[in-house]
């Protein structure tokens, strides 16, 4: 089923889950409407204004509409409003432009005292009759296209407004200028590093390229080489920031120092699982039998996956299982506002590593990382580690033809996990 998107006898509709936080607010679960229209293509064309529409809706009741009393955003829909007006009463296209045209320099004209106000109308006939693009009236609709995860597409839509507020109309980002923004002002002024830069201008260029195909934006996207290359070499400082495995020892100290028994489960389930912290909050017992988890929504289509239940978590998760009360093996977790469930219980575990001394490159994720460090040990040949781990597996022979290896295969090489002391 196409996204935001509902079939009810015969009829496409328009849907979208408003946030649980701004329920309470907009009175109501969800936007829903009809598209007036049998045919799935028309919907899809269709939909967007009306997602986009909800959207802004949602992003006024948490204060951070850029639109709202966007005195050009309005300029442009009055002067559109008035030009399907004259329209539809006959009047030509050239004609309407040369009224509209007249109008924004008579007023130019006679208030030559506040040149802003009259600047806006003479913007919003240049949007409206020349295709100017205000780079800021289209992201609540391009937003509505994208298919990511709500988290990353907050994310982008922050990276675009601050795009747009800093280059209005599509013609002020000139290479040049995006050159000194990017470097200059994002990179010596707010100091924002390399990686981050690079994941802004990503946004930009996705939404350009939106532009050159939905809005008629003829300007070549000026991003080609406005970021410099990435060193070939990692620096001391670089190598010295890059995550770390834990240890057997790490392991330890963590699990006895935790003071929340859910944590403490969670610690000892991603060590001898290898899984990610999302992987095992969204854990449902359902997906779990005496002798092995089944992952089921991965972040990959390789995530999907058997992983054997050791030996020394056997006991753990039969207890989790008799003791749940919500059809999770880990029990009592809520989600947060972009639908992860282990937001909360990942910050605790923050809070506990920072405590006991380990720095930034030291993250939940090194419990897997230890994982994958005690196999490559332990020689286990590279496409069962990754069959376990949810990595795609390289290659003809077992990349592409091979459906998979032998559940007892996995099950001997995870026996290999060992965290106790050395």
């Amino acid at each position: 089923m196409p996204r935001y998107l509902e079939k009810r006898r015969r009829r496409w509709y328009a849907y979208l889950n408003i946030p649980k936080d701004l329920r309470p607010s907009l009175g109501k679960r969800r936007f829903i409407r009809s598209l007036e229209t049998e045919s799935l293509s028309v919907a899809e064309r269709r939909i967007h204004s009306v997602i986009a529409e909800w959207k802004k809706e949602i992003a006024i009741a948490r204060g951070n509409e850029i639109g709202t009393d966007d005195e050009l955003l309005e300029a442009i829909k009055n002067v559109r409003r008035d030009s399907q007006r004259l329209h539809s009463e006959g009047v030509p296209k050239h004609e309407i432009q040369m009224a509209h045209e007249e109008v924004a320099m008579t007023a130019a004209l006679g208030n030559l005292n506040d040149y802003s106000e009259d600047q806006t109308l003479l913007d919003a006939v240049s949007v409206v009759h020349d295709g100017k693009i205000l780079l800021r009236e289209h992201i609540q609709e391009y937003q509505s296209t994208r298919d990511v995860a709500p988290k990353t597409l907050d994310m982008q839509e922050k990276d675009l407004l601050k795009f747009s507020r800093e280059f209005i109309f599509a013609e002020d980002a000139t290479r040049e200028k995006v050159i000194k923004w990017v470097n200059v002002t994002l990179g010596e002024t707010e100091g924002l590093s390399l990686a981050t830069r690079s994941r802004m201008i990503s946004a930009a260029r996705g939404y350009w390229d939106y532009l050159e195909r939905f809005k008629g934006l003829k300007l070549g996207p000026p991003f080609n080489k406005v970021l410099p290359p990435k060193a070939k070499r990692k620096t001391k400082v670089q190598m010295a920031a890059q995550r770390k495995a834990f240890r057997n020892e790490d392991y330890q100290k963590l699990v006895a120092a935790s003071e929340h028994p859910t944590l403490t489960d969670l610690i000892v389930l991603a060590a001898y699982t290898g899984c990610r912290i999302e992987e095992l909050c969204i854990l449902k017992t359902e997906n779990v039998a005496h002798d092995r988890f089944e992952i089921v929504n991965a972040k990959s289509e390789a995530g999907w996956r058997t992983i054997p239940i050791h030996r020394e978590i056997k006991q753990t998760v039969a207890r989790l299982l008799n003791t749940t009360e919500d059809g999770y093996l880990l029990s009592g977790l809520t989600f947060n506002k972009y639908g992860n469930r282990s937001n909360a219980l990942g910050k605790r575990f923050g809070r506990l590593k920072d405590m006991l001394g380990y720095g930034e490159n030291y993250v939940f994720h090194s419990f897997r990382k230890g994982f994958a460090t005690q196999l490559e040990n332990a020689n286990i040949p590279l496409n069962v580690s990754a069959r376990l781990m949810g990595h795609e597996i390289s290659g003809e022979t077992f990349g592409r033809y091979s459906d998979g290896l032998a559940f007892r295969g996995l099950k001997e090489a995870i026996e290999h996990i060992d965290w106790r002391s050395s």
